[in-house]
């Protein structure tokens, strides 16, 4: 099973140091009004409790969140064969004189108390193998929103899965959700049931495209921040072995195949 591994603070220290020097890009999630905002920046350099973040940056048309001391800001980012997640607690912009009297101005962040590691074999998707099925219900507003009763104001769509990672899922649903008011760019919650009798798994999640293939109705959604509390970080260790399980399976079948 694809386990979800906590580092230790050395670790921690070592593996951004790395970051730091490999210039990789790291990913910023935070929430604002109910919705998951995400950018994308890089480490510059670890400044005794604190860590400096460059410049954040987001896709074209959309705008930088401003960030206030105290906010909690979801981050990760991929070294060699791992994923590595974790939350931090912004401090504010500060300015650190570097090597070579370099100047590097940017987001001072706390250093992170944890952070867990995720191998990226995980964020590979994995089709859903013949004869399983998964089932997905997801609404407006996040995964502690779900509606309780029937509500003509708060739709809740219904599909099957058709491949899933540690990262996203795309499914199969009816034609209700067209004449709907789901856009791209929505934040969802979602309720994924993986078998008859399971523990259904709730998470954050972002609409992220719509198509059409052989009159079917495909949706993709991108998990976010997944790893930033407890019971999230538990929704993804369960994700992962399923995607690890699918895994196998489709290159169990592909090998008595050949």
């Amino acid at each position: 099973m694809a386990k979800l591994q906590e580092m230790t603070q050395e670790q921690i220290t070592e593996v951004l140091q790395s970051a730091i020097q490999r210039q990789v890009p790291v990913t910023v999630t935070l929430k604002r009004d109910g919705a998951w905002i995400s950018c994308h920046t890089r480490l510059v350099a670890l400044q005794g409790v604190h860590v400096l973040l460059g410049e954040l940056q987001v896709h074209d048309g959309d705008e930088v969140p401003e960030i206030h001391p105290a906010d909690k800001i979801g981050m990760s980012f991929k070294l060699k064969h791992y994923k590595h997640i974790f939350t931090v607690t912004a401090v504010g912009n500060e300015t650190v004189q570097g090597s070579e009297g370099v100047s590097y101005q940017g987001l001072s962040v706390c250093f992170p108390t944890s952070m867990h590691k995720l191998q990226r074999r995980a964020f590979i998707r994995a089709d859903v193998p013949t004869g399983r099925v998964v089932r997905a219900s997801f609404w407006l507003g996040g995964r502690d929103n779900e509606p309780t009763h029937p509500d003509l104001e708060q739709h809740v769509w219904s599909g099957q899965l058709t491949n899933i990672s540690a990262g996203g899922f795309q499914l199969v649903a009816g034609d209700d959700v067209l004449g709907g008011s789901l856009e791209v760019g929505d934040t969802l919650g979602v309720r994924l049931a993986f078998e008859a009798g399971s523990e259904s798994v709730y998470a954050d999640a972002q609409f992220r495209r719509l198509d059409h293939a052989d009159d079917r109705v495909l949706l993709g959604f991108q998990f976010i921040g997944l790893a930033q509390d407890r019971k999230g970080r538990q929704g993804l260790q369960y994700i992962s072995g399923k995607v690890a399980e699918y895994h196998r399976q489709s290159e169990g079948a592909g090998g008595r195949r050949t």
